[in-house]
């Protein structure tokens, strides 16, 4: 996908930032252990 002029950096540049939203919101969740434990729970439970 090639962009070009100011919309195309706008495009990038937002898409980008949502990128690094979602890890850093990943990341934030990662550093509470209840969520680490639920989570663990929900992926042995489908075994």
């Amino acid at each position: 996908m090639k962009t070009t002029g100011w919309n195309g950096l706008w495009a990038k540049t937002a898409l980008w930032a949502a990128i690094g939203a979602a890890l850093l919101g990943t990341l934030a969740l990662y550093n509470q252990p209840d969520f680490l434990m639920s989570l663990a729970d929900q992926l042995w439970s489908c075994f």
